[in-house]
């Protein structure tokens, strides 16, 4: 399905009913859900004997998840796959553009090392092999070690990242018959009259807020401090492009904010009370309060959420 900017809507209160009468039931109707649409492209991919997917979305879409979803599928058959992360060609920390405010920029693709990943994919593509480097967020710099990537006619490559569909890299891939992917979360929370309880974007931030915890250490305050940045980032850097995008997946989960009435619920309590966010923050709390909370070992272990919860 190709991207539509007309949200899908959610009704959490008939998902809230559903979780009292059999929470089981309903994870596991989501999840085989997903996994499906997910296979459908990995079918199609098959089918147009695509060698490059390139894999892109907004934060907390659950990219890296998706690409070794893909992955698996595309291999589950004896097919070779490959995956490279964008962002291990990221410049190192000191190296990256300034917003106009003196800031770093680590959403613009002027952060790539753009002459570095050409340069890696000449050789994979001329040689059959090529060494991927690693980027080192805990120091902001690449690191020594690398990966050995392969490639060959029966492999397939999945490039995911914030800038995998921008025209830039085309020119680097060669001629080989490519697919590019669209994730997000493209879904709004409503109740049963259609008035809004969560949107996406609030969703989105609930992850990034799990997942930036455990990561990078991270409390609310200092995921908030840059998520105005990424959301210009999208906007500028991104957005533009989804149009190009072959495929368009959807990676809300309709059971998902009953997972975050605890813990998400309870780092956004932590927020400054001048936070320039507290209205959102506040909003976003009122509308978790009202929800059944969902243990987080109800998720499968394979699920995309999996990539936030961070129980993997």
């Amino acid at each position: 399905m190709k991207y539509s900017p007309v949200m899908k809507k959610v009704d959490l209160t008939a998902q809230a009913d559903r979780l009292r009468e059999d929470a089981l039931a309903l994870v596991e109707e989501e999840e085989w859900d997903f996994q499906s649409r997910v296979m459908d492209v990995v079918r199609q991919a098959k089918r147009e004997r695509v060698q490059i997917i390139l894999l892109s979305g907004p934060t907390s879409s659950g990219k890296t998840t998706a690409s070794r979803i893909l992955a698996d599928g595309l291999s589950q058959d004896g097919s070779r796959s490959g995956r490279i992360s964008l962002d291990d060609f990221y410049k190192n920390r000191d190296q990256a553009p300034l917003w106009e405010d003196g800031s770093k920029n680590f959403e613009s693709i002027e952060g790539l090392d753009l002459e570095a990943f050409g340069s890696c994919l000449d050789t994979l593509f001329t040689t059959g092999r090529a060494q991927v480097p690693i980027f080192d967020f805990t120091t902001g710099t690449r690191s020594p070690l690398t990966q050995e990537l392969t490639f060959d006619d029966d492999t397939c490559l999945i490039f995911e990242g914030l800038h995998a569909i921008n025209p830039r890299l085309t020119p680097l891939l060669g001629k080989y018959r490519t697919m590019r992917i669209y994730i997000s979360l493209h879904s709004d929370y409503v109740d049963h009259q259609g008035n809004l309880l969560l949107d996406g974007r609030s969703v989105r931030l609930l992850r990034r807020l799990l997942r930036d915890r455990v990561r990078r250490g991270s409390g609310a305050d200092e995921t908030l401090m840059l998520w105005d940045y990424v959301l210009r980032g999208e906007e500028l850097y991104m957005h533009p492009y989804r149009p190009l995008a072959d495929v368009h997946i959807n990676s809300a989960h309709s059971y998902e904010p009953f997972l975050y009435t605890k813990e998400g619920a309870r780092m956004l309590r932590a927020v400054k009370p001048d936070s320039k966010h507290r209205e959102q923050v506040e909003r976003i709390i009122h509308a978790l309060d009202d929800l059944p909370y969902l243990p987080w070992s109800a998720v499968p272990r394979k699920s995309l959420l999996q990539e936030f919860i961070c129980m993997r």
